[in-house]
């Protein structure tokens, strides 16, 4: 109770001082609209100091020592081997195996030569090899490719 007294008395006397300041320089105060402004400032700092005063600071955690994903342990490897194993598995054949071996194409061509099979096809193609341009290239409905046909075209990716 005696912080609210206190704190009421240091609200009148806010007001008390900034109204006299007013009439001191000539202006024409309204008394409750200044009481009113006066209050509102004074909840919101009383406000603030109370809630700043119970809470306590944020303790972030440290960062962890140990990596995420264990030493060669890719996601894109990982999406490569569900794509392969899917491809295998299935009845029918998708394309989903040929649209990602050409992201893995796309992307080591602008890594590697700095163009893109759509920009440039036939540097591409020259740069790509026969077998796997053809695989590349294909419309559906697409090939089953065995295990040792994939591993020939990513071993040509690999050297490009």
């Amino acid at each position: 109770m005696k912080r609210w007294t206190q704190r009421l008395a240091l609200v009148f006397g806010a007001w008390l001082v900034i109204a006299a300041g007013v009439g001191l320089a000539g202006g024409a105060a309204h008394p409750l609209l200044l009481a009113l402004y006066v209050g509102v400032v004074a909840v919101l700092v009383f406000l603030f100091l109370d809630v700043s005063a119970q809470t306590q600071p944020i303790q972030w955690p440290k960062p962890r020592e140990e990596p995420v994903r264990e030493r060669g342990e890719d996601p894109r490897l990982d999406q490569l081997r569900r794509v392969v194993a899917q491809h295998l598995d299935s009845r029918e054949v998708g394309e989903t195996l040929q649209r990602h071996l050409a992201e893995i194409t796309d992307h080591r061509l602008v890594v590697r030569h700095g163009i893109t099979r759509e920009a440039d096809p036939e540097t591409a193609s020259r740069l790509l090899g026969p077998e796997l341009s053809a695989v590349l290239d294909h419309r559906a409905p697409h090939p089953r490719l065995t295990t040792d046909q994939m591993d020939l075209l990513l071993q040509r990716i690999e050297a490009v």
